[in-house]
C-alpha cells in the first residue's frame, strides 16, 4: 500500500464536502452559511440515504429557506412541500417542523448567528452540547456538522466520528485524528480526507481508493 497515493485518492475522489455539495460555503464564515450548514446537518442525520437529504438540503437554498429569517417566513406547508418534492418525503413533515424549530432557537439564542454558538460554546466539548440543543441534532448529527466546521473551528479541529476512523482502519491508515492530520497535509485536506472516510462508510470506496489500499 502506498499511503501517500491513498491519501491523495480518497481526497481526490471521495473528498467533496457536503456543505459543498447543498451550497453552504461555511469556509466563508458567514452566519448565512452556518445555518444553511446546520439545516443540511439536521436533514442528513435523519435514517435516509445521505445524497438524498443533501438534496433536499440544497433544494431548501434555492427556495430561499436556507437562512434563518428565510425559514421563519415560511408556512409549515411550503416547506413540506420542498422536503417533499427533493427526496424527503419519508420524513417531510417531522423535516418542515424540525427547520422551523431550529430557525427559532437559533434567532432566539443566538441572534440568528451560529458564531455566537461557538463563542458561547468555548471548546469542543461545550460546542457539542449546544449543538444538540437543537431539535433533531444528536451525536450523528452533530458529527456531520462537526466534521465540516473543523474546516473555520479551532476548537474543534481535529475530529473524526467512529464510522470515518473504522474506514481509516480498514484501509490501513491511523486511527487517531491527530494521526490523519498529519498524514492529510493541512487543515483543509484533513477535513476532506476525513469527509472522504464518511463517504466510503456509506457508498464504498471508489476503484482507485481500493487499488491504492491494496
Amino acid at each position: 500500500m502506498d499511503r501517500k497515493e491513498l491519501v491523495r485518492a480518497l481526497i481526490e475522489d471521495q473528498g467533496r464536502l457536503w456543505s459543498e455539495e447543498i451550497g453552504a460555503r461555511i469556509d466563508l464564515d458567514t452566519p448565512e452559511d452556518w445555518f444553511h450548514w446546520l439545516l443540511g446537518a439536521l436533514l442528513m442525520s435523519a435514517r435516509i440515504d445521505a445524497t438524498m437529504a443533501a438534496k433536499a438540503a440544497g433544494a431548501l437554498k434555492l427556495e430561499e429557506m436556507s437562512t434563518v429569517q428565510g425559514v421563519l417566513e415560511t408556512e409549515r406547508d411550503q416547506r413540506i412541500r420542498v422536503l417533499n418534492e427533493n427526496c424527503y418525503a419519508r420524513f417531510d413533515n417531522v423535516g418542515a417542523d424540525q427547520i422551523f424549530e431550529a430557525a427559532q432557537l437559533v434567532q432566539e439564542t443566538y441572534g440568528g448567528d451560529l458564531r455566537r454558538l461557538r463563542e458561547e460554546g468555548r471548546d469542543a466539548a461545550g460546542i457539542r452540547a449546544r449543538l444538540k440543543e437543537v431539535k433533531g441534532i444528536g451525536d450523528v448529527g452533530a458529527d456531520i456538522f462537526l466534521r465540516e466546521a473543523q474546516l473555520v473551528w479551532d476548537e474543534v479541529f481535529p475530529m473524526a466520528d467512529a464510522h470515518a476512523l473504522e474506514q481509516a482502519k480498514d484501509l490501513g491508515l491511523p486511527e487517531r485524528p491527530e494521526e490523519l492530520a498529519q498524514i492529510a497535509g493541512g487543515r483543509e485536506r484533513f477535513v476532506r480526507l476525513v469527509t472522504a472516510l464518511a463517504r466510503v462508510w456509506l457508498d464504498g470506496p471508489s476503484d482507485r481508493v481500493k487499488e491504492a489500499a491494496a
